[in-house]
C-alpha cells in the first residue's frame, strides 16, 4: 500500500446510518453492504409480515468487471493531502467517509422501492405493485 499522509484539522459529521463508516486512518480492505425494502403509501399503515429479502433484487449476483492485473501505476506523492474542515451532513446506505489509504474497496447497496397509491373512484387501479405480488 502506498504511503501518503492525509491531514484534516476538523471533521463534522451529523448523521451516520445503515452500514456506513467513518474510517480515519489506513485500511487494507473495505467492504460495506446494505439491503433496504422501502414501501411508500399515500395512506400510512404498516404490516409486520411485509418486506422479504427473497426478491431477485437482493438475490441475483452482481456482475463485476474483470480486473486486469497487468496494469502498473507509478506515483510520486511529495506532499500530503491537507484539508482544513470537512462538514458532512449525512452518510447512509453502505457509504464510507475515508481519510487515509486503502487497497481494496467494495460497496453494495440494494434497495427495492414500492409505491402504493390510493384508487380514485372513476379511475383504474393505480397500484404499481402490491405486497401480495412480491417475488
Amino acid at each position: 500500500m502506498m504511503k501518503r499522509y492525509s491531514i484534516v484539522n476538523k471533521l463534522d459529521g451529523i448523521t451516520l446510518a445503515f452500514s456506513s463508516v467513518y474510517q480515519i486512518g489506513d485500511s487494507q480492505n473495505i467492504c460495506a453492504r446494505s439491503k433496504a425494502f422501502a414501501v411508500q403509501r399515500e395512506k400510512e399503515f404498516f404490516l409486520t409480515s411485509e418486506g422479504s429479502f427473497d426478491s431477485d433484487v437482493f438475490q441475483n449476483p452482481i456482475d463485476l468487471p474483470a480486473i486486469n492485473p497487468d496494469i502498473r501505476v507509478s506515483r510520486l506523492n511529495l506532499c500530503p493531502i491537507k484539508v482544513d474542515n470537512m462538514n458532512i451532513r449525512a452518510t447512509s446506505s453502505s457509504s464510507i467517509i475515508h481519510l487515509g489509504n486503502t487497497c481494496n474497496a467494495y460497496m453494495e447497496a440494494r434497495v427495492k422501492n414500492i409505491r402504493q397509491l390510493e384508487n380514485s373512484e372513476d379511475d383504474t387501479p393505480q397500484t404499481f405493485e402490491t405486497i401480495d405480488e412480491l417475488d
